[in-house]
């Protein structure tokens, strides 16, 4: 009989590899692993499952046994799932029924059970995700602006100007200049100390 498991706390591939080591390591046998769920190939004894817990924990990653945890995580978990997509520039995109699809369930409940978790509406934290993607992208590509508004899902670079600026206080731009300015300033202490 196949257990599923929640993980609170997965958020990249890089998480699904230390889980994945972490319970190799406990000797279980995994069927399915993605952010947020693992699916194992059989039942867990109690002693088992608090070995899972402890291999966990020390990484960051808790089991998640409260249904609404547990359902916030995998709002969570998709929405990182849709916003690594990079397909978002289709502005006709409901997050709203992308989560209903995943989830299976109405959105009026998903997002009262999160509202009351989270103490934060799934619009907000969602808006949060999407400019820490274009924050990653200001900071780690060569895109432009209009490319990160489209890829982000935003209508438009004013948009997108409009949100970051709210949460950041500062223009894309502005962030990506100061992210510059601090680049060549690392490149110059490096130059001066192989000089």
């Amino acid at each position: 009989m196949e257990t599923v498991l929640r993980i609170r706390g997965m958020v990249c591939g890089r998480c699904i590899q230390a889980v994945e080591q972490a319970l190799k390591a406990v000797g279980v046998t995994v069927v399915k692993l993605q952010l947020g769920t693992v699916t194992l190939a059989h039942a867990l004894s109690a002693p088992q499952l608090k070995q899972i817990k402890h291999v966990l924990e020390p990484q960051g990653f808790s089991l998640l046994l409260d249904p609404k945890v547990t359902l916030v995580e995998e709002v969570k978990a998709s929405v990182q799932q849709l916003l690594d997509r990079q397909d978002l520039g289709d502005h006709k995109i409901r997050f709203s029924d992308l989560l209903e699809e995943a989830l299976q369930l109405d959105y009026d409940t998903i997002s009262a059970v999160f509202s009351g978790v989270e103490g934060t509406t799934i619009e907000k934290y969602i808006i949060t995700k999407r400019l820490d993607k274009v924050k990653e992208w200001l900071v780690y590509s060569d895109l432009t602006l209009s490319e990160i508004a489209y890829r982000t899902g935003f209508s438009s670079v004013q948009h997108l100007s409009s949100q970051f600026k709210q949460l950041t206080g500062l223009t894309p731009s502005h962030f990506k200049a100061v992210k510059a300015d601090r680049d060549l300033l690392r490149q110059k202490a490096f130059q001066a100390l192989i000089s």
